[in-house]
Formats: structure tokens, C-alpha cells, sequence
């Protein structure tokens, strides 16, 4: 083997050394990053709605309804008497202890208050009616189908007709001058089986409208205590 082998097989010399770097300073660790923080509590707006007074007043109608009492108050028309007719319907297919009935109806239908009267005198319960406020018009009829009656010191009593009028032919306004009378005839007869007046001065009192105080009607007999 030549010469110009042999040196080609080594390596150069001297061997070539990588160019001097000062070293740096050590290297620190990163810094972890803090976790996120968490969001800030939403605040708690306390809310407040009014309630609805429909709502209201039918769960003070329930709770009364539990201790056998029925407020009765407003004009005494058809859909306000069916609604007092279906409580004492209930009460009385509850049990046959007594009803107590509250009422204040200063204006009232003739045919709203016979109707209900005719409930007052059908359950099995005894009912109590107690005015308040002003009882006025045939709705007096309730009154009077009560086994008990009483008023407050402060009570008005009306005995009184509403005001009737009719249109049609003359055989359809006689046939409801008819059933007018018959109806009046009713109320007449039960303030004169309550009161023991005689049918000519009920009927008197019926047609002028008489105002009797809570005292006057203790002694007229419409009611039997004052409270």
C-alpha cells in the first residue's frame, strides 16, 4: 500500500475544536402559572311578585270553608247565589253540624235570593246567617230561611222589591206580571211566617221599601239577636 493511502485513512491533524462560548447563567425552572381563579359569585337578587288577589281570596274561601263559614257579599245575582247554593251542598253532605253564613248584599235579584233561600231551607245543616253592612231587597228571603238569625249593632236592613220591567205582547207581559206576584207572594209570606206580621203590612213594607236598623229589626222579628 502507498504512502497516499495510508495518510488519506487518518483523520486531520490537529483535530478541529468548536470556537469557546462563555456559559451562560443557569437556567431557572419556568414558572408555573397560577390556576384561574374562579368566577365571582353571581349576587342573589331576592324577587318578590304581588300575588294575585283572585288567588288569594279563594284560599282564605277554602280555609273559612273548612270551619263551616261562607261569606256571602256584593249583589246577590244568578252565578253568586249557584256558587253559595253549591257550598252549603257541600257542607251539609259533609256532616249535619250547624253553617254559619255571612252576608252583606245591599242590592240583590229576585230570583238570585228565592233561589238560594230555597237552598238555606233544603240542606240537612242548620244554617246561621249573620248580617253585616247592609242587607237590602228580597234577599232578606235568605235571611228568613235560616234557623238562626242575627246582625251586627251596626247592620242596615232594606225590606224592599228590586225594580221590575218586561217587553213583548201584552199575553207575554201579563204572563210575567203573573209570575211577579207569585214571587213577591213568596217573600211576603216568609218574612210573615218569620216575623208573624200580619200578610197586609208585610206587603206594605214590601212595596214602600222600609229601613230597619240592627235594634228595629230585633223587633220587626226579622232576626233574633244583636251581635
Amino acid at each position: 500500500m502507498s504512502s497516499r493511502s495510508n495518510a488519506a485513512t487518518w483523520p486531520p491533524w490537529p483535530p478541529e475544536v468548536p470556537p469557546y462560548r462563555r456559559p451562560g447563567p443557569p437556567s431557572e425552572p419556568p414558572t408555573p402559572h397560577p390556576p384561574p381563579s374562579p368566577p365571582p359569585p353571581v349576587p342573589i337578587i331576592p324577587s318578590w311578585e304581588e300575588p294575585d288577589p283572585t288567588q288569594r281570596d279563594i284560599d282564605v274561601a277554602g280555609r273559612l270553608l273548612e270551619q263551616r263559614v261562607i261569606v256571602v257579599g256584593g249583589h246577590l245575582d244568578d252565578p253568586l247565589a249557584n256558587g253559595v247554593a253549591a257550598q252549603l251542598l257541600l257542607l251539609a253532605n259533609r256532616d249535619s253540624r250547624p253553617i254559619e253564613m255571612h252576608v252583606s248584599c245591599p242590592e240583590s235579584d229576585l230570583d238570585a235570593s228565592l233561589a238560594l233561600a230555597d237552598a238555606v231551607d233544603l240542606v240537612r245543616a242548620p244554617v246561621h246567617v249573620i248580617v253585616r253592612g247592609a242587607l237590602g231587597g228580597p234577599a232578606v228571603a235568605v235571611l228568613c230561611a235560616a234557623q238562626e238569625r242575627a246582625a251586627h249593632r251596626n247592620a242596615i236592613l232594606v225590606i224592599s222589591l228590586p225594580p221590575s220591567w218586561a217587553e213583548g205582547t201584552a199575553g207575554q207581559l201579563r204572563v210575567h206580571a203573573e209570575q211577579q206576584e207569585h214571587k213577591v207572594a213568596r217573600i211576603r209570606d216568609l218574612i210573615t211566617r218569620t216575623t208573624g206580621r200580619t200578610r197586609s203590612e208585610v206587603d206594605s213594607d214590601l212595596r214602600s221599601g222600609r229601613v230597619l236598623s240592627a235594634d228595629e229589626a230585633l223587633e220587626y222579628g226579622l232576626i233574633s239577636r244583636v251581635l
